[in-house]
């Protein structure tokens, strides 16, 4: 309560005050995913406007099933966010939600530039600033028929009706979509600017710990999230030789029981880059931390329960390999090698001119 009444007294001076920046930056709260609660995705781009003495405002939208800490430098979106949600639920379209806000509390706040994670308020925003280049920073995996950017070899019309440009981290994300986009929307609206890379390694042997990212989220029906805990169940039974972690997935609901899988295994560190230290190989269905895990030479096993509807990383992704356990156990350091190389066409170290170049 006390975050939104800040939030309602926040944003109730700029009915009559004026705040100009040359960035606003806008993200859920359970993006902030870092040892300290920071928000990893975005921290780059912050450092880059304070280097370069770029202006910028961070909304926070909350987000009252995470765990998350909430970003000290962030203005709490609570007030605007749920003021949102009841003119949603009245009949107001996300237009007509801009128009009023462009009017009230949002009049005297002017951007040049929004960026935001997981195409969060595109189009209330746009409203509010028509003039504004828009941008959606890429936090997960896409691929070419991911319908939040593309279905059908059509753009996502949030995006391309909204003008919205993509900042990718590797060549290999902008190529997929290019390639499935019959329109060409993509070739000239995505850039390729990189992320923060790691030099470090963990592991030059395997310790017989693995790290299981589950994905037991609302994109499945409830059969298909059923299927993959027994799945999970079923491995951890048939390796008692074996350490398994269990990291839920952020947008986990606890809408499934999973206190069985518990048993006999244990909760992961709640950081990822503790997790990549003590494990040295990791199972998923088709989890982004493939990726995460391939940059510190961890390979990945993937779960089958999902492969008919999520197998984008053998189709699209082209994953060196698809073996077992066992198999990268006898051979640890030549999967280790190869995961390493695969992830160089996907991510790019971050190239901060390239960004601020972009900007408006």
């Amino acid at each position: 309560m006390i975050k939104f009444i800040t939030s309602f007294f926040y944003f109730s001076r700029y009915l009559f005050l004026t705040k100009k920046v040359d960035v606003l930056f806008y993200y859920p709260k359970h993006f902030n995913r870092g040892e300290n609660d920071e928000n990893l995705f975005l921290e780059p781009l912050y450092k880059s406007c304070q280097l370069n003495n770029i202006s910028y405002l961070i909304f926070e939208e909350p987000d009252r099933k995470s765990d998350k800490a909430r970003n000290r430098e962030a203005i709490h979106f609570d007030f605007i966010y749920f003021l949102i949600i009841l003119l949603r639920k009245t009949g107001f379209t996300e237009q007509k939600i801009g128009k009023f806000l462009s009017f009230t509390f949002l009049r005297g706040i002017k951007f040049k530039n929004y960026i935001v994670l997981s195409q969060s308020m595109l189009e209330i925003f746009r409203v509010v600033n028509k003039d504004a280049k828009l941008f959606d920073l890429q936090h997960g995996i896409i691929y070419s028929d991911k319908e939040s950017y593309i279905k059908n070899n059509i753009v996502n019309s949030k995006l391309s009706e909204n003008n919205v440009e993509l900042l990718v981290v590797g060549e290999g994300f902008k190529e997929i979509l290019a390639a499935a986009d019959s329109s060409n929307y993509f070739k000239k609206n995505i850039h390729v600017i990189g992320t923060k890379k790691h030099k470090t390694f963990f592991h030059a042997h395997s310790n017989r710990s693995v790290l299981v990212t589950l994905q037991i989220t609302e994109d499945h029906t409830k059969e298909q999230n059923q299927k993959l805990l027994d799945e999970i169940i079923n491995m951890v039974n048939s390796h008692d030789d074996l350490v398994f972690y269990i990291r839920n997935h952020p947008r986990f609901k606890n809408d499934l029981d999973v206190s069985e899988l518990f048993k006999k295994t244990n909760v992961a560190p709640k950081d990822l880059i503790h997790c990549f230290r003590d494990c040295s190989i990791h199972v998923t269905s088709y989890s982004t931390t493939t990726f995460e895990c391939a940059e510190f030479g961890i390979p990945t096993v993937f779960l089958k329960s999902l492969k008919d509807n999520f197998n984008m990383f053998e189709n699209e992704f082209k994953y060196p390999f698809d073996d077992t356990l066992k198999d990268i156990f006898l051979n640890y350091k030549r999967y280790s090698d190869e995961v390493i190389n695969w992830r160089e066409r996907f991510y790019s170290e971050f190239d901060e001119q390239k960004f601020i170049s972009l900007l408006k």
